[in-house]
């Protein structure tokens, strides 16, 4: 009997009706995820919300109707991805939120990081029967499907400390870094004494990734240093997301916003000076970050969820709990020392070594072995 290698992936919003991506880490993981299962002589379809079938930069689409939303999942879309992908073989559901009330047999959900360790969070505050009912939908996830990935330890201790015994079922493989694409200047040399200094946010326009932080900062910051500029480099939800930021870098001189594709990124950060990851809460194992590191900058990061794996304290980069002021202050420490910026560079683009983009493809062969049985093929 031939070996059914269609593979169903179920997201919420990859790309929107008018071909809207918004470029977040999880986007560019779902692009190179996508990628390794053709690699590996899988069939993969993305299933989505939306109204429409489409094939975007070869990429097979199809939508689902949205539904509800309940306990930051949605079942009516859970529903209709089960009952429209009888004929799939596998299946991999693109967040722990997204496996309830059905998982499909042969199926691996993947955490990104935990998305609730920050007191805004809507689930953040329940309590009582409605804390148990979330609870209990996070848990059907990791029981029922075969495999939980997490890009983060910080999700893995998470789940071992709140249900403990499913150790088996869970494996960690952290985000990862494409070298050959991501690499410093072949002159590493500082930009002592260079004017301007940069400082590059390359993340979504949303207050969880500490953007309001960064313009407070970016607004202070501009007005004491005139060989300072920041540049945001980001997409945000919607058009006027987008709009509001241009108006704000039009009233803030060296305050630059924009965004590029994943394909001139690496330009982006090889171009900068201090590299800003000041996320809030619900991040893993930041691909951003890890792409600055392999550029050999200096990064600010947040000191939450995955961002710890990556990062240790004026070793190989800045872990702040943050705030303007903490970010602030940070910022300053670095324009300060250009010997501290090169030190932690050097020692960010050591440890991307344990992040290379051929050991994920590796772990992510071995998990997907393990669990769809074959030799990856």
């Amino acid at each position: 009997m031939k070996l059914n290698r269609k593979v169903a992936i179920l997201t919420s919003i990859f790309v929107t009706e008018n071909d809207r991506i918004m470029f977040s880490g999880a986007d560019r993981y779902l692009v190179h995820l996508y990628g390794l299962l053709e690699e590996l002589g899988y069939e993969p379809c993305v299933w989505q919300v939306g109204s429409e079938a489409r094939v975007l930069n070869g990429m097979k689409i199809q939508g689902l109707p949205k539904g509800n939303a309940e306990y930051g999942g949605l079942p009516d879309l859970n529903i209709q991805f089960f009952e429209h992908t009888v004929g799939y073989g596998q299946a991999i559901y693109f967040a722990l939120p997204l496996a309830f009330p059905r998982v499909r047999p042969r199926s691996i959900v993947i955490s990104h990081g935990i998305g609730w360790d920050y007191p805004a969070h809507p689930w953040s505050t329940l309590s009582g029967p409605l804390k148990d009912e979330w609870l209990r939908r996070l848990h059907y996830a990791v029981t029922a499907s075969d495999l939980v990935v997490s890009v983060d330890t910080n999700t893995v201790n998470w789940l071992r400390a709140t249900w403990p015994g499913y150790e088996h079922k869970q494996v960690y493989i952290p985000n990862f870094v494409d070298k050959e694409e991501f690499f410093p200047n072949k002159n590493s040399q500082d930009r002592q004494g260079r004017e301007p200094l940069i400082i590059l946010y390359p993340r979504r326009l949303t207050w969880i990734r500490g953007l309001d932080d960064v313009k407070v900062v970016a607004e202070r910051l501009t007005r004491r240093y005139n060989f300072l500029e920041f540049h945001i480099v980001g997409r945000g939800g919607t058009d006027d997301a987008e709009a509001k930021m241009h108006r704000w870098a039009e009233e803030n001189p060296r305050c630059l916003y924009y965004w590029v594709s994943m394909e001139n990124i690496a330009d982006l950060y090889r171009k900068s000076d201090i590299v800003l990851i000041p996320t809030r809460g619900a991040e893993g194992t930041s691909l951003s970050c890890l792409e600055a590191m392999a550029c050999a900058k200096p990064v600010i990061c947040g000191h939450v969820g995955g961002l710890t794996d990556l990062v240790i304290d004026k070793y190989n980069g800045i872990l702040i709990n943050v705030s303007p002021e903490t970010l602030e202050a940070a910022i300053e420490s670095l324009i300060a020392s250009p010997e501290m910026r090169q030190t932690l560079g050097r020692r960010a683009l050591e440890t991307v070594e344990a992040f290379s983009l051929e050991r994920w493809k590796a772990k992510w062969a071995e998990a997907l072995t393990g669990v769809w049985g074959g030799d990856g093929r």
